[in-house]
């Protein structure tokens, strides 16, 4: 048998890698047996099948994947969803290989819809392929169901577990006849009855079914896969000790990923929220005596309220792996005042969590501003919410049909592929130029040049090699910023916090090397205001973890500009800073915290306070109006103008006129679905002379796009999403265009447009089976 140990090196050891083996051609069939017949039917007359690892440790896919031969159409973008099966590698497909000799075939069970899959291997495939493809398939099974790798047990042990998984396949084959292998569990079934009006938004349908399954035809389809699947999250805990601070009766839904709904899981629940030490809380979830649902509180959960339907969504996170297993639901069933209150308390435990600090100490405004934090979205009918998409289709379709979907990319080339390879670095910084139409990426101590073509596409133009200081000693910026009419570009060297470096991009070198100061770091630089990049403009702006300082390259000496500048005595853990057209900057801090100024050797006008999660990134819009903050798990939208004038927050004291924050996140019920605990990256607002219409940020292999203008009316959840197959490291919007993005990933770089994004419904619907999913 070929698995085993030798997989290590020639599968398992190139981790760089996502596609791991690969069976190029083939047909697809979709197998249903009714108990009594058994029919095929074709499903990709073309196909390749592989393997492919996920953002879990020790969790693989088997993807297959339509192809398209010459002359043959290729669907729209729509469409190409469904051109794709995800299937998740685990003892529940029942895989088996049929055929020891050429026409090969491989089976495998649809454990979402029943009946099964089968992939008839193209002729040329040899042997040896089709044994590397199957032991992968089993040792992939082996490292999900233990949780570690499989080069860790002796051989014995995993050819056991083959030996045990087959015999099972065999058994229970899908062209023989469907036989259902687990029991279902004592769990409470999940209603059938018609959801009411005050049913969270998520609830898609106007009933919460169970997933059918194959069924005699004198009875209607049973629940009991569906309770075996939802029912693996509903299995007894043990309360943890402490005071009981709210208790709220309500009920329990958990969100259903095939059906794109929530399901009734429980009719009539307890929540309580347990103070289990200083600043630590858990949110209970019982039937009477028995917890079903026990979670420590934190802004992870992603916490999600809804006024109108009188609910509150959030995430369970796997206590072992630390990943998003399900999104669930309480709709709430006693008074309105129980509801608000249980909403307060978990707010301030979310705050006291994360700051180690009592919510009680702070200043009113400050209190009401964070607990606005987590105010639910507008709610839209959703009849009306497809009229207004309608439109703003409409209103978009004249500049569509001018950019239509397209995806390009720069590794194409093998010029840039040379040039640009750089042993044992991976990309790690993107810089979008706006004057010159270029996109600059870091790879090592080597920046690739990028051309933006007229008509949207990205081509390799040349490779600056050699990244140095003035004494030759080569290194990899940490972060670059475009200057001067994006003729130079600043670089910050790492272990190097008192030095900038000047990059003359005509000579492709540095040529000066700039002293900040002697004790003042510079942690982080920001352009003197938001296009700045544009002009000739000399100074910029530096930030230090307790200070803010104009730098000004044509002084003598230390570039610090003392007149320009503003040192606070507290440790203020500022990370990261934006300006707007005219100059004025907002600072954010590991705190949380977000500082408006409008000059730079003055007091902050106004100081916004923070829920504990550190900004990692900022931007704003060139008027002023908006902010949006990045934090690891979700953004926060913040209208700067005062309330009742036309004043900003930049240049006058919101005191208790701040405005309620929006908080942009992905909805509960997606983080589950995605199976990867949100991190997410600097999110920025489109560019150029026209008003931002859009916000790009990414999280994992995720890109994702928020349409500002339907978020500033409330629809904070108009996001869409691309998935890659590996991390993405950067992202931006092309300088003028808001349907135009630029994406780097470790291995490369592209021009994608706004069409070659889907929303989460669509790839619900078209991807039944993800990652890590429970269902």
């Amino acid at each position: 048998m070929f698995l085993l140990k030798n997989l290590g090196s020639l599968v398992f050891g190139g981790a760089q890698n996502d596609s791991m083996v690969q069976l190029p051609a083939g047909q697809l069939y979709r197998v249903n047996n009714t108990g009594s017949a058994v029919s095929k039917k074709l499903i990709f007359p073309h196909a390749e099948a592989c393997i492919r690892r996920t953002t879990n440790a020790h969790n693989y896919q088997l993807i297959i994947t339509r192809l398209y031969e010459d002359g043959e159409e290729e669907a729209d973008d729509d469409e190409l969803l469904d051109d794709e099966r995800v299937y998740l590698i685990d003892e529940a497909l029942r895989f088996r290989r049929l055929g020891r000799k050429p026409p090969y075939c491989l089976q495998w069970a649809d454990p979402s819809e029943g009946g099964g899959w089968e992939f008839a291997v193209g002729g040329a495939t040899s042997e040896p392929q089709m044994s590397l493809f199957e032991d992968t398939v089993y040792t992939c099974m082996f490292e999900r169901k233990h949780g570690k790798s499989h080069g860790d047990v002796d051989e014995d042990v995993l050819s056991r577990f083959v030996d045990k998984v087959k015999a099972e396949a065999d058994r229970n084959a899908i062209d023989k006849a469907l036989v259902q292998t687990a029991s279902t569990p004592n769990v409470t079934p999940i209603s059938k009855k018609p959801l009411s009006a005050n049913t969270p938004s998520s609830l898609a349908s106007s009933s919460a079914p169970a997933t059918p399954t194959p069924a005699s035809k004198s009875s209607k389809p049973t629940p009991a896969i569906v309770q075996k699947s939802l029912g693996d999250a509903m299995q007894p805990v043990i309360a943890p000790e402490g005071e009981q601070i709210c208790a709220v009766k309500a009920q329990l839904y958990l969100f259903d990923s095939r059906e794109g709904h929530f399901a009734l899981m429980k009719d009539a629940v307890t929540a309580e929220i347990i103070e289990t030490g200083v600043y630590e809380f858990a949110l209970v979830v019982k039937e009477k005596d028995t917890a079903y649902i026990c979670q420590p509180v934190d802004q992870k959960m992603a916490p999600t309220f809804s006024k109108e339907h009188r609910s509150f969504v959030w995430v369970w996170y796997d206590p072992a792996t630390g990943q998003p297993l399900y999104s669930w639901s309480l709709k709430f069933e006693g008074s309105e005042n129980e509801e608000l209150e249980f909403k307060q308390i978990l707010t301030e435990a979310v705050y006291e969590t994360s700051n180690r600090e009592e919510f009680r100490k702070l200043k009113k405004d400050d209190q009401e501003f964070l607990l606005a934090v987590h105010n639910d979205p507008m709610e839209v009918d959703q009849q009306d919410d497809e009229r207004e998409e309608d439109e703003e289709e409409e209103w978009e379709e004249e500049e569509e049909e001018k950019q239509p979907a397209r995806t390009t990319s720069a590794d194409d080339s093998d010029e840039e592929d040379n040039q640009m390879h750089d042993k044992g670095s991976k990309n790690s910084q993107l810089a979008v130029g706006y004057k010159h139409n270029s996109s600059f990426v870091v790879r090592g101590s080597k920046i690739g040049v990028f051309r933006h073509t007229d008509d949207d596409q990205l081509r390799f133009a040349t490779t600056i090699n050699n990244v140095s200081d003035l004494s030759g000693q080569f290194f990899s910026p940490r972060k670059v910023m475009l200057h001067e009419q994006d003729s130079s570009m600043v670089l910050m060297k790492p272990g190097d916090d008192h030095n900038l470096y000047k990059m003359d991009l005509e000579y492709g070198k540095v040529v000066e090397q700039w002293k900040v100061d002697d004790s003042r770091t510079v942690d982080e630089i920001v352009p003197d205001n938001k296009y700045a990049q544009m002009t000739p403009a000399k100074t910029l702006i530096g930030l230090s973890h307790n200070s803010i300082y104009r730098i000004d390259p044509r002084l003598a000496g230390n570039k610090l500009v003392e007149e320009q500048s503003k040192q606070y005595v507290m440790k203020n853990g500022f990370s990261c800073g934006a300006t707007t057209g005219k100059g004025d900057l907002v600072v954010g801090s590991s705190k949380g915290e977000l500082r408006l100024y409008d000059q730079l050797n003055k007091r902050a006008k106004t100081h916004l306070p923070g829920m504990g999660d550190p900004i990692i990134g900022v931007d704003t819009t060139e008027n002023g109006r908006w902010i949006v903050a990045t934090c690891r798990t979700h953004l926060l939208l913040i209208d700067t103008q005062i309330k009742g004038s036309d004043t900003s927050g930049f240049s006058k004291s919101m005191g208790a006129n701040k405005p309620a924050p929006k908080r942009l996140q992905l909805k509960p019920e997606h983080v589950a679905w995605m199976g990867c605990v949100p991190n997410f990256t600097t999110a920025k607002f489109s560019t150029g002379d026209a008003e931002e219409q859009a916000i790009i940020t990414s999280t994992g292999p995720y890109v994702i796009r928020w349409n500002f203008r339907r978020v500033k009316g409330g629809h904070l959840y108009d996001y869409t999403i691309k998935r890659y197959a590996d991390n993405v490291v950067a992202d931006n919007f092309k300088y003028g265009q808001d349907r135009t993005m630029i994406v780097t990933l470790p291995e490369n770089v592209e021009m994608i447009t706004k069409k070659s994004l889907s929303t989460p419904v669509k790839m619900l619907k078209s991807r039944s089976n993800i990652v890590n999913s429970p269902y």
